[in-house]
């Protein structure tokens, strides 16, 4: 059974997004009109269903016009996954930002892992149906999980500098990082491990924490939320209840928004006495 369950998160500030119970009493006043609403988000969804099919040829019916051409010459995805996750309609309702949360895979160091990557979408009214429409790309800007974002181009007279890369969303987990990956405690007396982290992801980030329950063993994080360039530790604490040999331990590490799961393993040292009886053990 799940014990405990510290969080570490990433925030989504940059769309404006908010819990449901704890959207501003503002909001209220930003509902649609009857209607509008429910034929927005029909859009949305047919819009991704086709996506998550591979048929980007077919979703061109719901671009709006000006925007065909750039949504032609842009890179596309399969996606696994899309789900809406809140809809901010401007003030004349003919015009809204739907941010949508994409499912995807990620490839980590421990495996390949299921990612959501948030992005913030326009949608206007052309007629009498929403379109989605998108502006000509600009080179010094990406889209990420936590907004559009500036890339610094190459620097003026050097022309042997190449235009920005875009970079993989799903390559931003490699930033965020562990001193290492293993805990060493001992198993048969009070002892204390520690793992540094760093948060080089250009976004806040939750850290989730879970694992199952075993007496004695607490874990503690240094800082809950990490903004962008911080260091933060996870901290674990063991008092045997008794001094006989123990098993291997695992504990999970959540990242969200990309939602990668890294797996952290803890080890339980023992008695010098014992490891010299114990001749297969190398010194």
């Amino acid at each position: 059974m799940i014990a405990h369950r510290l969080v570490l998160s990433l925030a989504l500030i940059p769309f404006g997004i908010t819990a449901v119970h704890g959207q501003d009493a503002g909001a209220a006043f930003n509902r649609a009109p009857a209607g509008v609403e429910e034929s927005l988000r029909d859009r949305v969804k047919q819009f991704y269903a086709l996506h998550l099919e591979g048929k980007f040829r077919q979703a061109e019916v719901f671009v709006c016009a000006d925007s065909k051409d750039t949504f032609y010459d842009s890179d596309k995805r399969r996606w696994q996954s899309a789900d809406i996750l809140k809809i901010n309609f401007e003030k004349d309702f003919k015009s809204a930002t739907v941010v949508v949360t994409l499912g995807s895979e990620m490839r980590t160091r421990v495996g390949t892992i299921p990612a959501a990557f948030p992005m913030a979408t326009s949608w206007k009214q052309e007629g009498d149906s929403w379109c989605y429409h998108v502006l000509p790309p600009n080179k010094a800007v990406v889209a990420s999980p936590w907004g559009a974002m500036q890339q610094k181009g190459p620097e003026k007279g050097d022309s042997a500098a190449e235009a920005p890369v875009r970079p993989d969303p799903s390559n931003l987990i490699n930033a965020f990082k562990l001193s290492k990956r293993e805990f060493l405690l001992k198993g048969y007396e009070d002892s204390t491990d520690t793992v540094e982290i760093y948060n080089g992801m250009p976004g806040q980030v939750r850290l989730d924490v879970q694992a199952a329950q075993m007496g004695g063993l607490k874990w503690e994080l240094s800082k809950k939320v990490l903004e962008s360039g911080e260091h933060g530790t996870l901290k674990l604490t063991y008092a045997p209840p008794d001094k006989s040999p123990k098993s291997f331990y695992n504990i999970n590490l959540l990242v969200e928004p990309l939602g990668a799961v890294i797996a952290l393993r803890v080890v339980f040292d023992i008695p010098e006495d014992v490891k010299k009886q114990l001749p297969f053990i190398q010194k």
